[in-house]
């Protein structure tokens, strides 16, 4: 999938540059493209090695979180259509906190925001899982710590 890319160096920079590239296909036609600046030294290709190195780490994280949510969704009996109050109804049965946190944080960030809402208006936040909530949710990135 991934090439090192060979070319002579411009008049202004002689030399051999090189780039990482990608082999693409597109409606038949196979080509390389560069997909980090050329450079002419293994330092300055490392550099460029290790930012996309970086952002397939991004990536796969980004990935793991989508299909945790999915996995958690799926073991609580989660459905997109359910209520906020109904998927309350099903996180604060859970008794471990550490569980608790992790399902509710597991959770998409747009119903995690519903359901956060619903507690924090609607529920004792004085007892229960419902004070656990309060006191460890963080509104900014809708978390539970």
């Amino acid at each position: 999938m991934f090439e090192l890319i060979i070319r002579n160096g411009k008049k202004d920079e002689p030399g051999r540059q090189v780039s990482l590239g990608l082999r693409v296909t597109i409606a038949g036609h196979e080509t390389l493209c560069p997909v980090s600046g050329w450079r002419q030294d293994f330092k300055g290709l490392d550099r460029e090695i290790q930012a996309v190195l970086d952002q397939l780490g991004e990536i796969r994280s980004r990935g793991e979180k989508l299909f945790e949510t999915a996995s958690a969704q799926g073991r609580l009996g989660i459905r997109p259509d359910m209520a906020p109050p109904e998927i309350w109804s099903l996180l604060s049965a859970i008794r471990d906190e550490t569980e608790f946190a992790r399902s509710f944080n597991s959770l998409e960030e747009a119903m995690r925001r519903k359901v956060a809402e619903h507690v924090l208006t609607q529920c004792n936040v004085f007892s229960g899982k419902a004070a656990v909530f309060s006191s460890r949710y963080d509104e900014g990135p809708a978390l539970m710590d």
